[in-house]
């Protein structure tokens, strides 16, 4: 396991027997050019596969274009991406750069919304292109254009929700392989792999402390997998391995300068959790739920520690010096409502200051709100929905 050097969470890849065989399937498909599609539930890490592996190939030979289709996708945002990215090299003929080949990766395939005849307009399309190799320029004219030296692959999830079916016409065009569910023993290394890396960073009473974690998370997610199915009237209750991840990302931005006790960072650990999980809950009686099977499972695997783990309130943020500048902001346990108070009734000052007057009441519900929203908008990715 190598970490991408740019940092970010979501381009991890720890290879399983699982990404490895996808791997290979891919990149054997792919030497003799042959379309690839990759189907599986969200979070199997069928995208962070083929972005990999795409990432891996020499650039003087290769060159990518990437597409993440939407309900909205039309066949000209498809056909402008492909042109945008091949040049003229006869009348009739266009591809890349000669001497190199151009890798078409489309993920979410198969949501663009269905039309009033039953088409997917940028999949027919698609279809087009990969069985005559070329198609027809948008002008008035409606020249022929030969398409050489493209190569197609893509992901998508199982139908469903806003994903449609796909023209099977399509699909039989497509090498396709399901990216299952991993198991137990695979999702644990994984997870081992990435919180050792981050804890060799830290001292070994955190590492000593770390060790039940990723045991214990997974327990928490099957529990809450089972407990909390989705229903009509709770039909977002939907956990994935991304759920799973982004506890992980949490956890990994601890520091030394903040995090030095198994204490501290057991309480982290239950912050993210709370965080991912029971914010997404939508009734008192399934948040008591969540609540007290976590204080539970602290109570059994850090007996030790359970009762600083366990106390309330939790905020977690990286905002304390957000008024100083120059000082790093570092994620931290803000310890109780009085100090993040003071951060943001500073920030509201200067506002004022600047805009129109805002007249906030920080109570502490609000305080809560807006620590958790800080953290969803810092993280790389992170995206909020507020309810109510």
């Amino acid at each position: 396991f190598v970490a991408p050097p740019d940092g970010k969470f979501a381009k991890i890849l720890v290879p399983t027997v699982d990404t490895v065989r996808s791997s290979w399937l891919l990149r054997t498909f792919m030497e003799v050019e042959r379309p690839v599609l990759f189907v599986g539930d969200s979070g199997t890490a069928k995208t962070v596969t083929i972005q990999t592996y795409i990432g891996g190939l020499n650039p003087e030979f290769f060159q990518q274009v990437t597409m993440n289709f939407s309900s909205r996708t039309s066949s000209m945002d498809l056909q402008r991406n492909i042109e945008s990215s091949t040049e003229k090299r006869t009348k009739d003929t266009y591809g890349p750069p000669m001497g190199k080949k151009l890798i078409t990766f489309i993920d979410d395939f198969n949501m663009p919304r269905v039309d009033t005849y039953g088409t997917q307009q940028p999949l027919a399309l698609l279809k087009t292109f990969i069985e005559r190799k070329g198609l027809y320029d948008r002008g008035k004219e409606l020249n022929w254009k030969k398409m050489l030296d493209l190569l197609q692959c893509g992901a998508m999830g199982p139908p469903g929700g806003a994903r449609n079916n796909v023209d099977p016409r399509l699909i039989s065009l497509f090498n396709m392989f399901e990216i299952q569910f991993p198991a137990s023993e695979s999702l644990e290394m994984i997870y081992e792999t990435i919180l050792k890396s981050h804890l060799s960073k830290l001292n070994e009473e955190i590492a000593g402390a770390a060790a039940p974690l990723t045991q214990t998370i997974l327990q928490l997610y099957a529990f809450i997998c089972e407990r909390l199915p989705p229903t009509p009237s709770r039909f977002h209750y939907i956990f994935n391995l991304r759920d799973l991840s982004r506890v992980y990302e949490g956890l990994l931005l601890s520091t030394i300068d903040k995090f030095q006790s198994g204490p501290e960072f057991v309480r982290l650990w239950r912050n993210e959790c709370l965080r991912i999980f029971h914010d997404r809950l939508i009734c008192e009686e399934d948040k008591v739920l969540v609540r007290k099977h976590i204080s539970d499972l602290v109570t059994e695997k850090f007996s030790a520690m359970a009762d600083a783990v366990n106390q309330d309130p939790i905020l977690f943020g990286d905002y304390r010096n957000a008024m100083k500048e120059g000082e790093a902001q570092l994620y931290e346990d803000l310890a109780d409502y009085d100090s993040v108070k003071v951060v943001f009734e500073e920030v509201l000052e200067e506002y004022n200051m600047k805009k129109k007057n805002m007249n906030l009441v920080f109570f502490e519900d609000a305080l809560e709100h807006l620590t958790r929203i800080h953290r969803i908008i810092r993280l790389d990715q992170g995206n909020a929905l507020l309810v109510g």
